[in-house]
C-alpha cells in the first residue's frame, strides 16, 4: 500500500466508504448498536456485527486496517480498560494510531465507559472526549453527526424505506422492553438494583466519613440518610407486583429535618425536593432509574452519587446561610 493513499483519502472528502466506524469491546456491542441505530439512517456506518456479510471471506486484518485507517471519515471508540488488547481491537488501535501519526486526531471520537472515565495514555491531553454519563447515547450521536459535518460529510435526508426500518426497530425494542417490565425477571432485577443502590450508598457514606458525617439506616424497602444537623433524605422503593413493574416507583424526598423510618410516628417537616423514578431498560440493555419529570436516566451507582451530592450541596447552602 503506497504511503500517499491515506493522504488522498483525507484530501478528497467524498472518497470515504463510511461516515462513521465504531470500535468497541464485545461487552459494549449493545451500546454501540444503540448509538449506531441513531445514526445509520442519515450516515453510512460501520459496525462489525452488522457488516459481517461484507467481511466474510476477506482478510480480516487487512479489512479492519482499511476501515479504521483510511475508509472511515470518523472513528468512534467506546473505550474501557482492555480495549486495544483483544485480537480485533488491537488491529483497530494500531490502524487508528498509524493514521493519527500522519493526520492528527481530528477523525477520532473517544467515549470512555470506565468509572471514573479514562482514555488511552497515548491520546493527546488536548483531545476532548464525549461524556456519555452526562449526554447519553442520543447526545453522543449528535456529537458524532456534528463531527462528520465538520469533516466534510453530508448526512442525507431519511428516505421512506429508512424511516420504516427505524420504526420497525423501535417497535421491536418496545416489545422487548414490555416483556421485561412485565415479567418475574424484570421485578427480580429491579429488586437487585435497589439492593445495589443501598450497598453503594453505604459504601460512599463510609468512604467520605472522614470529611462529611452522614448517617444511613434501612427498614426493608426504605432508606433514610441524615446529616448536617436537620437535613434528611427518605428513599422508598414500592413494588407490589411479583411479575410487573408498571406500578413500581422509587420515591425520593429531601427534607429539612430527619425523616423517620417508615412506620414510625410522622411529624411535619419542610420538604425540600421530591423525585420519582421508574426502573427501566434501555435499547443498549442497560438498567436505569428513569426520572419521571425530567426523563434523566441514572444507573444505580450514578443515582447513589446524585443523592449524596445533593445532600452535601444542600448542607453547604444551609451552612452559608447561617
Amino acid at each position: 500500500m503506497s504511503s500517499d493513499k491515506p493522504i488522498e483519502k483525507e484530501l478528497n472528502h467524498n472518497s470515504y466508504e463510511y461516515d462513521v466506524a465504531f470500535s468497541f469491546l464485545s461487552q459494549d456491542e449493545a451500546l454501540a448498536t444503540e448509538i449506531n441505530d441513531l445514526l445509520q439512517d442519515r450516515l453510512k456506518t460501520f459496525l462489525y456485527s452488522k457488516r459481517q456479510g461484507e467481511i466474510a471471506g476477506t482478510d480480516g486484518e487487512e479489512t479492519f486496517n482499511r476501515v479504521f485507517g483510511e475508509e472511515s471519515r470518523i472513528v468512534v471508540v467506546l473505550y474501557r480498560s482492555g480495549w486495544g488488547e483483544t485480537s480485533w481491537t488491537r488491529i483497530e488501535r494500531t490502524a487508528i494510531q498509524n493514521r493519527s501519526l500522519k493526520h492528527g486526531y481530528d477523525f477520532g471520537i473517544f467515549i470512555p465507559l470506565d468509572e471514573p472515565p479514562i482514555v488511552p495514555k497515548w491520546l493527546p491531553k488536548t483531545r476532548l472526549w464525549v461524556d456519555l454519563k452526562r449526554w447519553g447515547p442520543t447526545g453522543a450521536a449528535s456529537v458524532i453527526e456534528a463531527r462528520v459535518r465538520e469533516q466534510g460529510g453530508e448526512p442525507h435526508e431519511e428516505t421512506v424505506k429508512e424511516r420504516a426500518a427505524r420504526l420497525a426497530r423501535s417497535f421491536k425494542f418496545d416489545e422487548r422492553r414490555d416483556q421485561f417490565r412485565n415479567s418475574f425477571d424484570g421485578v427480580r432485577v429491579a429488586n437487585q438494583e435497589f439492593e445495589f443502590l443501598y450497598n453503594e450508598l453505604q459504601r460512599l457514606v463510609t468512604e467520605i466519613k472522614n470529611s462529611v458525617r452522614l448517617d444511613i439506616k434501612r427498614n426493608e424497602n426504605q432508606i433514610v440518610i441524615s446529616g448536617f444537623g436537620d437535613l434528611g433524605l427518605n428513599l422508598y422503593w414500592r413494588c407490589h407486583c411479583r411479575n410487573s413493574l408498571d406500578d413500581a416507583l422509587l420515591f425520593l424526598d429531601f427534607w429539612g429535618a430527619d425523616q423517620p423510618i417508615h412506620g414510625t410516628m410522622y411529624y411535619e417537616k419542610r420538604k425540600l425536593k421530591s423525585l420519582e423514578f421508574q426502573f427501566d431498560l434501555t435499547p443498549s440493555e442497560t438498567y436505569v432509574w428513569d426520572q419521571a419529570v425530567s426523563g434523566r436516566q441514572h444507573k444505580s451507582a450514578e443515582l447513589a452519587s446524585f443523592i449524596l451530592k445533593f445532600i452535601m450541596d444542600e448542607g453547604q447552602k444551609r451552612s452559608t446561610q447561617k
